[in-house]
């Protein structure tokens, strides 16, 4: 079977996972009427993806990570389908607090096995795919849910749904790679406490390898800094939609996020083209793209003209799939027997920094008004990135100096 279909069933398994970001909030919010419930919906789905970010990578790295994959896929098909007898706003919220753990499993075991399934000098192509496909699901799968919610009702929403994450296991069953071999230190350790030490060493050695890592290290920094300021742009983009025309809220809403999508699909197109670029300047395109998507983010979320905010929507997509392809290149270039758990880290990062985020762009937006909030926010992505590529610079010169005065 063409390796290249699990691509396509990462991207089936993302269009479900969007799909039911939009339709158990609706169902939520119609259930309840209530901000709060809706609130609390966002924030389990995110404290289970933190939660499942501290020992995911660790399971990826001991077990089979294809297996891994497959049950996350069932477990998901079987909660969203346990919604349509069971359609509570309590077992909505537990729901969203177990998709949020499983798709964490599901994106690092992925992630991770990525240069095993293709080979490591197919790596950046393969990322820019992903991060191509993944922009196809996310605005397909948003239009989608809306559309036959509105259309068909939830019920059938959830059907279609579950039935994606069937479909990618389905799939993922028939495929066969080389997988590395499971580590065997954990079925044999016994008991609670020695388990909890197994853990606690996996941890120490991920920190120890970042410490002798610190490019690596720095780039999850602004990594962690570029999940808080996103949480700025998803409430703000909402937000900006209603101050266009309150009546086709959801139109403007759909086709900002579908014109991001776009520009995010041009750049994966475009980013294997520039692999002489990338190859001796992968970090310092990084640490820009970063720079740009939010300079795009704070541009069209300060202005009512159409004419502006769709072209730097255009212009925010192509930087910010830049920002998203390059860091996973980079985490995927370190050593397999660490890398499921350098994965977990990122995974980890992004769901603390979209939930400190969520916390305080909501407390901000009491106190003025949604560009300010996004100027703040994006403000200190840009601030952080800008410091972290001067050290990062001053830490490569202060590396090849050495070897300069050497040969001299």
């Amino acid at each position: 079977m063409n390796r290249k279909l699990i691509l396509y069933v990462k991207a089936l398994s993302d269009f479900g996972t969007f799909m039911d970001l939009i339709v158990l909030n609706v169902v939520i919010y119609a259930a309840t009427g209530s901000p709060l419930w809706l609130a609390a919906a966002m924030a389990a789905r995110t404290i289970g993806g933190v939660l499942s970010s501290l020992f995911s990578g660790v399971v990826a790295d001991r077990f089979d990570r294809r297996k891994i994959m497959i049950y996350t896929d069932i477990l998901r098909a079987i909660i969203i389908l346990a919604l349509i007898p069971f359609p509570s706003p309590t077992f909505i919220i537990i729901a969203s607090f177990l998709i949020g753990l499983t798709s964490t499993f599901f994106g690092v075991s992925f992630s991770a096995e990525i240069p095993r399934i293709f080979g490591e000098n197919r790596v950046l192509e393969t990322n820019a795919i992903i991060a191509r496909l993944t922009s196809i699901s996310l605005v397909a799968g948003f239009i989608a849910a809306g559309v036959i919610t509105d259309f068909l009702g939830y019920k059938i929403t959830l059907i279609i749904d579950a039935s994606t994450y069937l479909v990618s296991a389905l799939v993922l069953v028939k495929m066969k790679w080389e997988t590395a071999i499971p580590r065997t230190d954990t079925a044999l350790t016994s008991g609670a406490r020695e388990k909890i030490m197994s853990v606690m060493n996996d941890l120490k050695e991920v920190y120890k390898y970042l410490s002798l890592a610190p490019m690596l290290m720095m780039i999850n920094v602004v990594f962690l800094v570029g999940s808080f300021a996103g949480s700025s742009h998803n409430l703000g983009i909402p937000l900006l939609a209603e101050n266009l025309d309150a009546e086709r809220q959801g139109f403007y809403y759909g086709m900002i996020w579908g014109v991001w999508g776009i520009g995010s699909v041009l750049a994966t197109m475009i980013l294997p083209r520039l692999r002489w670029l990338l190859d001796q300047k992968l970090y310092w395109v990084c640490f820009s793209s970063a720079i740009l998507m939010s300079t795009g983010f704070i541009i069209f979320l300060s202005t009512s003209f159409v004419w502006i905010i769709f072209p730097f929507a255009f212009f925010t997509g192509i930087f910010d799939a830049c920002f998203t392809t390059l860091h996973a290149t980079i985490l995927q270039k370190t050593e397999n027997h660490i890398r499921g758990r350098i994965f977990g880290v990122g995974m980890l990062l992004k769901s603390l920094g979209f939930a400190l985020g969520f916390i305080l762009a909501p407390l901000l937006l009491e106190r003025m008004t949604m560009p300010n909030m996004v100027w703040i926010l994006h403000g200190t992505l840009i601030i952080t990135t800008i410091i972290i590529t001067c050290i990062a610079f001053h830490y490569h010169t202060k590396k090849v100096t050495p070897q300069v005065t050497k040969e001299i």
